[in-house]
């Protein structure tokens, strides 16, 4: 599903990736762990093509995501589900506008879409908010609506980057179990973390990074 070898990144003089190599294979949960600055944003962005390593390769899906050329890019996200940690949601816009988009630009027909996306918004326990601005919805609300967004085109790869940093204790048991059970219905997922209680509950494999640098990878328990 993923592989890296000897990825490199750098930002001016600062290392943000330092010759990084691992492998997710398909169906996996990878938990990617280290204190801020650690790298774990950097690595997820050189995954899904939103940044270029200085060295080493990247393959996604069998594709080498840094000689991608810029109008292929969005074809590979199109098989990822993507959360990041600024919501990136269009405020003014409905939940449901919202989840409906990655639809509209694949081009799918208005009924099939509507299905998905209700069907997705009922998974999360939101399909009551369909009609809501997400400017006005809490926090947890609002990480829920971007993950009906990532899951709605029901991508084989999802990726989170800190989807619990916002959320109080509670609010985080609930985004961990549904991480849980999109993983139990196949998709492979990487989910970077500082929260150990996240690490905890997800039980998966935990690879952590410390100055860019890959400086333990452990197996699931079993």
């Amino acid at each position: 599903m993923i592989q890296l070898f000897h990825v490199s990144k750098f930002y001016d003089r600062c290392v943000a990736l330092d010759d990084v190599s691992f492998r997710i294979d398909t169906g996996e949960c990878v938990i990617l762990t280290g204190p801020s600055g650690a790298g774990k944003t950097t690595l997820l962005k050189v995954i899904f093509g939103a940044e270029i390593p200085d060295s080493g390769q990247i393959l996604v899906q069998n594709r080498n995501v840094a000689r991608l050329r810029g109008g292929a890019v969005p074809y590979l996200r199109r098989t990822m589900g993507i959360v990041l940690q600024n919501f990136q949601l269009l405020p003014k816009k409905t939940a449901y506008e919202n989840v409906v988009l990655p639809l509209i630009i694949q081009g799918v027909k208005r009924r099939e879409a509507r299905k998905r996306v209700m069907d997705v918004l009922k998974a999360i326990g939101m399909e009551h908010k369909q009609k809501v601005l997400t400017g006005v919805l809490s926090a947890g609300e609002q990480q829920r609506i971007c993950i009906a967004r990532a899951i709605v085109n029901s991508p084989i790869l999802l990726l989170a980057d800190e989807p619990t940093g916002n959320l109080d204790a509670d609010l985080t048991i609930e985004i961990v179990e549904l991480f849980r059970r999109i993983h139990a219905e196949g998709t492979t997922i990487l989910l970077a973390t500082h929260n150990e209680r996240v690490v905890e509950q997800m039980n998966g494999r935990v690879v952590h990074l410390q100055e860019g640098r890959v400086v333990s990878d452990k197996e699931a328990p079993s």
